[in-house]
C-alpha cells in the first residue's frame, strides 16, 4: 500500500482563510481594548487559538477537525454571553449575532459536507 498525498478541498482553503481573517481581526482589536479587561483576554485567546486552527486546517492536520469544532462552539458560547451584557443591547448586538451565524455556518460545513472529515484522517491509503 502506498500513502496518497491529501488534496485540500477548496472549502477547507476558504475556511482557513476565513479563520485567518477572524484571528487577525481579534488580534487587531487588541489595539483598541483596555489591556486588563476581560475582552482583551478573550480577544488574545481567540486570536492565538484562531491562528492554531488556521495552521491545522491549512496543513490538514488530523487534530484540526475537532479543534475547529471546539473553537467554533466556544465562539458561539462566548458570543451568546456577550449578548447578555448591557452594553450590547443596542447597536452592538449585530457583532455577536454575526459571529454566531459565521460559527454556525462553519460547524454546519465541517459536519455536513461528506468530503471534509475524510481529509483530516491520519492516513489515506490507496492500492498500487
Amino acid at each position: 500500500m502506498k500513502t496518497a498525498r491529501r488534496q485540500r478541498p477548496s472549502g477547507i482553503r476558504n475556511l482557513a482563510l476565513f479563520e485567518l481573517l477572524g484571528a487577525l481581526g481579534c488580534l487587531g482589536l487588541l489595539l483598541f481594548t483596555p489591556a486588563k479587561s476581560g475582552d482583551f483576554i478573550a480577544l488574545l485567546i481567540a486570536g492565538l487559538l484562531g491562528l492554531v486552527v488556521v495552521y491545522g486546517l491549512w496543513t490538514l492536520r488530523s487534530w484540526a477537525f475537532w479543534l475547529t469544532a471546539t473553537y467554533e462552539s466556544g465562539e458561539i458560547v462566548y458570543e451568546l454571553l456577550m449578548i447578555t451584557r448591557p452594553e450590547y443591547h443596542n447597536l452592538h448586538i449585530v457583532g455577536p449575532l454575526f459571529g454566531i451565524l459565521m460559527s454556525a455556518i462553519t460547524l454546519a460545513y465541517i459536519f455536513l459536507d461528506r468530503t471534509v472529515k475524510p481529509v483530516f484522517s491520519r492516513t489515506m491509503n490507496i492500492a498500487k
